[in-house]
């Protein structure tokens, strides 16, 4: 049994547990856990991607992109702790915009990379990821629906959290127990006279020559 993939399938279904439980404590989570990763994915924009092609437009949008990621991330996490409820329904609109704004800068990126010859695979994936987190954002504010949204993706990952640890259960190895410990004592007894009886034998030997 892989002790790391069993405890990652129990942490998938505590999150999905808690999604379920309630969505609402679990919006404001995501939304902030949200701007985390915005504030990083901005600094790795400034420092790496803006700097694989020498072009000054292409510099200047990607030096705006990073500094945008990195605003509205410290929005995301700082806005909804210091004021009122209200900013975590505008915080994920504010979000799911800038996702959609992020990835047509992304589109700019990969057409701007493909022609020189670097590979996009990584930004397509990102511009998709946008695209869903952004339309998720947009509905998740709603009441009705969005807490409906929540628990059903909940359900699901308790499912998968669920399956995947019972399957890496049932992969720990089978450890064979003796019988009982005295036929355990008999059979290392005999080995040892075994050998006692070879190695005096081979002394034998060698005194006759």
């Amino acid at each position: 049994m892989d002790k790391n993939k069993f405890f990652l399938g129990l942490m998938i279904a505590v999150v999905g547990l808690f999604m379920l439980i309630s969505p609402d404590s679990f919006i404001k989570f995501a939304v902030i856990i949200l701007g985390i990763a915005l504030i990083f994915d901005g600094i790795f924009i400034l420092v790496t991607v803006r700097n694989l092609i020498v072009d000054k437009n292409y510099g200047f949008v990607m030096a705006v992109h990073g500094w945008l990621s990195i605003a509205v991330g410290l929005l995301a996490v700082l806005l909804p702790m210091i004021f009122a409820e209200a900013f975590w329904t505008i915080m994920a609109y504010t979000l799911a915009v800038y996702l959609l704004t992020a990835a047509g800068m992304e589109i700019y990126a990969i057409n701007m990379l493909s022609r020189n010859g670097i590979s996009t695979k990584k930004s397509i994936f990102e511009v998709i990821i946008c695209v869903i987190l952004a339309i998720m954002l947009f509905i998740l504010p709603s009441q009705l629906l969005g807490n409906a949204l929540v628990r059903v993706f909940g359900v699901v990952l308790i499912a998968t959290g669920a399956i995947f640890a019972l399957v890496q259960w049932k992969l720990k190895p089978i450890i064979i127990q003796p019988d009982s410990i005295e036929d355990l004592d008999e059979t290392e007894a005999a080995e040892f006279e075994e050998e006692s009886a070879a190695e005096a034998k081979a002394t034998e030997t060698s005194q006759d020559v």
